[in-house]
């Protein structure tokens, strides 16, 4: 794996988003922001969606858990709706 290909998490916080249902009802996921580094000039932003009571990320660098992975319809891989990120070793 490319070293510089990687998920970046800057802020080891999260934030609830609450989701209000049609019977009235709510819903609230804790999330956290990251991005995916490709190589690219800047990175893309995207947002991590925590477990129940799973603590945010701390900053660092991190590579997707094959845990994350999934086989869905026809066959075809995708990612699940709760990811698992391993820490990278640092660099220095």
């Amino acid at each position: 794996m490319n070293p510089n290909n990687c998920i970046v998490i800057k802020s080891g916080t999260s934030a609830p988003r609450v989701i209000k249902r049609k019977d009235g009802t709510q819903v609230i996921f804790n999330e956290q922001k990251a991005a995916i580094e490709k190589g690219d000039d800047f990175p893309t932003p995207f947002t991590i969606t925590l477990g129940d009571g799973q603590p945010p990320y701390p900053p660092g660098r991190y590579m997707l858990d094959v845990s994350s992975l999934e086989v869905g319809d026809f066959n075809a891989l995708r990612i699940a709706r709760r990811i698992a990120l391993l820490p990278l070793p640092s660099t220095k």
